[in-house]
């Protein structure tokens, strides 16, 4: 597990780089970790990986706003049948409002937020 931990790490550190203020693990488990990224604008990533083996088989990435309000959160959970990605969907602005994600990957959703986080500092 550590191995994969390190791996996402290098991976924000290097995609993001200098937006990002921090990384902190939350929890580190025999299958799964937690960690949170803090963003230079105040935004912060939590990010949620559970492994079978080295096979990512769940993950939850939720961008929360400076005040934790939701930004986009993307997770795989099962719960969303009648999207065309299921299971991978996302919740944007709220909870409630769930759409399907073409970004189902942390590559992707780093490539977003490095995006997002660009056109707000110009």
């Amino acid at each position: 597990m550590l191995l994969h931990l390190q791996a996402r790490v290098a991976l924000i550190l290097s995609t993001l780089g200098e937006s990002v203020l921090s990384v902190t693990p939350l929890a580190v488990n025999f299958n799964s970790f937690k960690l949170k990224v803090i963003f230079a604008d105040g935004s912060n990533l939590r990010l949620n990986e559970q492994y079978r083996g080295d096979n990512l088989e769940k993950y939850a990435y939720y961008w929360l706003d400076a005040h934790n309000g939701l930004i986009t959160g993307w997770d795989n959970a099962p719960h969303h049948p009648h999207l065309s990605t299921h299971p991978d969907h996302k919740h944007v602005a709220t909870q409630a409002n769930i759409q399907p994600s073409i970004e189902t990957n942390l590559e992707a959703i780093l490539a977003l937020i490095k995006e997002n986080l660009t056109a707000s500092a110009s």
